[in-house]
C-alpha cells in the first residue's frame, strides 16, 4: 500500500508541473488570439537598436551571474576544475537547459559532454546543486523582496530580506549537513549562500532590465516594479516546466502590468525571448557540441603526514579523516562546514607568507580562512596583516624539568596525592589494554557528563587509542580511570580522559602527576593539559570553575590562544562553526571501509588487523 502511495506521489510531483505550464500555455494562446499581429509586427520594428544593445549587454550580465553558479558547485565538490571552465560550462548548460525545457537533465547532458572525465555521477551533482541552489536564492529573493514590491509596500522589503537571509544563514550555520537515506548530503557553506543569493540578485536585476528597455516608456512600469514582476515570473516558468517558460512567465507578467495583451508588450516579451533565449541557446548549444570535451585537473592526493605543529590536526583527522586539507606552503588545515582552519602552533615569524596560500584554498571551496590556536605572537602578525583576532581560551602548559612538588604553589596538589595514596591509588603506563573495562569506564564517564565532543577534542575508540600513549589508575587492581595523550614534537598533549563517577580523591591528580613525570624521564619540553574558555568569553561559555580548580592544582603556565579571520563577519562564523563542531561532531567510522581508509591517514600502521576491526565493531555497537 505504501509503496503504491509514493509511486502515485511521484507520477504527481513529475506530471502535474507539466500539466499545469500546459494549461497556462493554453490560457496564453487565447489571449494571443485577441492581439492585432500586425500592430505586433510594428511594435516590434520600434524597438531602437539602442534598445537592442542595452538589453544584449543587460542579458550578457545576468548569464554571467547564473554561470557562476557552476563555479560555487564546482568549488563546493572540490572537483578541481578551473573556474573559467566551469563557468562556460554552466553559461552554456543553463542558456540550452532553459530555452528547450526540462533543464536539469538537458543541463546535465551538456556539462558531461563539456567535462566527460567528471562522470556521470559528479555531473549529476553539480547539476543538482545549480538547480536545487538557485531555487533556494530565487525563493528567498522572491518571498522577501519581490512580492512586497509588487504588492506596493516595498519598505517592507527593507525589513523582510535580512530576516529571512539571517535566518537562512543561521539554518546553515547550525544544519550545515542533511542525511537522507543513509547518505550525507552537505549543504553550501554560508558564504557560499551568500554569493548565490548576490548572483541571483544580479541575474534578475539585469534580466529585468533587458525586458526594461525593450518595453515603450508608455507602458512600461517602474523599473523596480518590472524587476519584482519578472522575478515573480521567472519563478512560475521554471515550475510550469515548458519550453522556456512560456506561457506561465507570460501570463504572470501581464498579470501585475498595465496594458495586458497590447501589441507593443507581446513585441517586447518576443524580443526578450530572442535576446535573452534563442541567440543565447544556438550560441550555448554550438559551444558545447563544437569546443573539445575538457579534461579536469585532478586534485592532488591527500598527503598522509600530518606535519601541523598542534596535536589537535591528528585528533581532528581521527574525527573526521575527509576534514584534513593539505595546504602547499606548509602543514595542514582543518575542514569544517563554512572555515578552512590552520593549525600550526607558533611559527617564529613566518605566518604573514601562509594567509594568502590559506585564503585561496580557503576560496576555492567556498570556506572561509581561519586561523585556530594562536600564539601571542602569530596573533600580533596576524593583526598587523589586517586580519581579525580575538582572544578564545588559555591553554595549561607545564615544563616537566621545572615541575616539583615542593613549594606553596603545589600545596593542594600534594594534599590530594597524598589522599589517593593512601586509598590504595597506583598508576602506570597502559602496555596491554582492556578494551572491555575502558569502554566500560567510558560508558559510565558518558552517562555522567553526557556525550562526548569532538572536533580538536578526543574521543574513545579503540581505534584512535591503539597506537597513542596511555596510562591507567588502579584501584584494589581494577582499572578505575585511564587517560591518552598525543605526542607533537617534544610536547605531549592531551587526549582522552576517562573515570568512573566513584573515584577517591585525587585519583585524576595523581594520574596526570604520572604522566608529568614519564614526559620528565622521556626528555620532553611540555605537557599541555589542553585548554579551557578565555574569561573574556560569555559566562554560559567561559564557566569551567572546577576544570579550572583541577588544573590550576598543578601551577602551570597559562599561555592565551587566539583565533584570527579576515574580516569581523567572518571571525564570528569561522568561531560559531568550530563551536558547533566540537558540539555536534561527525559520527565516528562504521564501516570496514572507513576504518582502513582513516587509519591509513591517521597510523604509521599497514592497516588494522581483523581483531582490532572486530574489537572496534564490538566497541561501537556496546
Amino acid at each position: 500500500m505504501n509503496q503504491h502511495i509514493a509511486q502515485a506521489s511521484d507520477f504527481a510531483r513529475r506530471t502535474l508541473p507539466t500539466v499545469a505550464g500546459g494549461l497556462l500555455l493554453l490560457l496564453l494562446w487565447q489571449k494571443a488570439q485577441t492581439l492585432e499581429w500586425l500592430a505586433v509586427k510594428a511594435a516590434f520594428s520600434d524597438i531602437s537598436m539602442l534598445a537592442w544593445g542595452v538589453a544584449a549587454l543587460a542579458s550578457a550580465a545576468s548569464f554571467w551571474a547564473v554561470a557562476q553558479y557552476d563555479v560555487v558547485a564546482h568549488r563546493h565538490l572540490r572537483t578541481g576544475v578551473d573556474s573559467r571552465v566551469a563557468r562556460n560550462a554552466g553559461a552554456a548548460a543553463i542558456a540550452v537547459g532553459q530555452t528547450t525545457g526540462f533543464g536539469p537533465a538537458v543541463g546535465a547532458a551538456l556539462r558531461w559532454r563539456m567535462m566527460p572525465s567528471l562522470g556521470h555521477a559528479t555531473v549529476l551533482k553539480i547539476t543538482g546543486f545549480v538547480t536545487l541552489s538557485f531555487f533556494a536564492a530565487w525563493g528567498l529573493i522572491a518571498i522577501s523582496v519581490a512580492l512586497p514590491v509588487v504588492s506596493g509596500v516595498g519598505w517592507l522589503s527593507l525589513l523582510m530580506f535580512p530576516l529571512g537571509l539571517t535566518a537562512t544563514c543561521a539554518l546553515l550555520l547550525r544544519t550545515p549537513r542533511l542525511l537522507m537515506l543513509g547518505r550525507r548530503f552537505d549543504l553550501p557553506s554560508v558564504s557560499a549562500f551568500l554569493t548565490l543569493t548576490a548572483l541571483a540578485a544580479v541575474d534578475v536585476i539585469f534580466a529585468g532590465t533587458a525586458l526594461h528597455v525593450l518595453l515603450p516608456a508608455e507602458i512600461a512600469p517602474s523599473l523596480s516594479v518590472l524587476i519584482a514582476a519578472f522575478t515573480l515570473a521567472l519563478g512560475a516558468g521554471m515550475i510550469g516546466g515548458t519550453p522556456g517558460g512560456v506561457g506561465p512567465f507570460e501570463l504572470a507578467l501581464v498579470t501585475v502590468m498595465p496594458g495586458a495583451a497590447s501589441p507593443e508588450l507581446a513585441a517586447a516579451l518576443i524580443a526578450f525571448r530572442v535576446i535573452y533565449y534563442a541567440i543565447p541557446c544556438v550560441t550555448g548549444a554550438a559551444w558545447a557540441l563544437l569546443m573539445p570535451a575538457h579534461s579536469h585537473r585532478q586534485l592532488p592526493p591527500l598527503d598522509a603526514k600530518l606535519t601541523g605543529a598542534r596535536a589537535e590536526i591528528g585528533i581532528a583527522a581521527q574525527n573526521d579523516h575527509a576534514a584534513i586539507a593539505t595546504l602547499s606552503a606548509e602543514g595542514v588545515a582543518l575542514r569544517t562546514p563554512q572555515a578552512l582552519t590552520l593549525f600550526l602552533g607558533a611559527t617564529e615569524g613566518r605566518l604573514s607568507a601562509l594567509l594568502p596560500e590559506l585564503r585561496r584554498v580557503a576560496r576555492s571551496e567556498n570556506r572561509l580562512a581561519c586561523l585556530y590556536k594562536l600564539t601571542a605572537r602569530d596573533a600580533a602578525e596576524a593583526r598587523c596583516a589586517g586580519w581579525h583576532v580575538a582572544p578564545f581560551a588559555v591553554e595549561a602548559v607545564i615544563d616537566p624539568a621545572r615541575h616539583a612538588l615542593d613549594g606553596p604553589e603545589h600545596r593542594q596538589l600534594r594534599r590530594f596525592l597524598r589522599k589517593a595514596e593512601k586509598e590504595g591509588v597506583t598508576y602506570g603506563p597502559i602496555t596491554t589494554p582492556d578494551w572491555e573495562r575502558m569502554t566500560e569506564i567510558h560508558t559510565a564517564w558518558e552517562d555522567f557528563h553526557g556525550a562526548e565532543r569532538g572536533l580538536t577534542m578526543g574521543r574513545f575508540c579503540p581505534l584512535f587509542l591503539r597506537d597513542k600513549p596511555m596510562f591507567g589508575a588502579w584501584l584494589n587492581g581494577e582499572l578505575v580511570a585511564f587517560t591518552s595523550w598525543l605526542q607533537a614534537g617534544d610536547a605531549l598533549s592531551l587526549d582522552v580522559l576517562r573515570h568512573t563517577a566513584d573515584l577517591p580523591q585525587g585519583t585524576m591528580h595523581g594520574l596526570i602527576q604520572t604522566v608529568i613525570d614519564h614526559a620528565r624521564a622521556e626528555g620532553l619540553a611540555e605537557v599541555s593539559l589542553a585548554a579551557l574558555p578565555h574569561p573574556s568569553l560569555p559566562k554560559r561559555i567561559a564557566d569551567c570553575a572546577g576544570l579550572a580548580r583541577f588544573k590550576t592544582s598543578f601551577a602551570p603556565r597559562w599561555r592565551s590562544l587566539y583565533i584570527g579571520a579576515p574580516n569581523a563577519l567572518a571571525l564570528a562564523i569561522c568561531a560559531a562553526d568550530i563551536r558547533q563542531g566540537i558540539l555536534t561532531p561527525a559520527p565516528l567510522p562504521r564501516s570496514q571501509q572507513d576504518i582502513w581508509d582513516l587509519d591509513a591517514l591517521v597510523t604509521p600502521l599497514l592497516g588494522p588487523t581483523p581483531e582490532d576491526v572486530a574489537q572496534h565493531d564490538l566497541v561501537r555497537a556496546g
